[in-house]
């Protein structure tokens, strides 16, 4: 089982949803994935939570880190 992480700054375009689908891509069953992203960034996290579950991922957590910054904790089910 691996842990990987992913640390999104500034905005959110067409090309850094393509890097999030290529890093799913990566994650194997049972891996553990984490995504934080600017605060900037709020209106994203429903997009991003359904390219995780479009993904075979089962969220574990989510929520605001010291800096006001967004973050979810996923694992890989299949």
């Amino acid at each position: 089982m691996s842990d990987y992480k992913m640390d999104i700054h500034g905005i959110i375009g067409l090309s850094e949803y393509s890097n999030i689908y290529d890093y799913l891509c990566i994650v194997d069953k049972e891996d553990k994935f984490t995504i934080s992203i600017d605060k900037e960034n709020k209106d994203n996290l429903s997009t991003i939570n359904l390219m995780l579950q479009d993904n075979s991922f089962i969220v574990d957590n989510e929520g605001v880190d010291a800096n006001g910054n967004y973050f979810i904790k996923a694992h890989k089910a299949l």
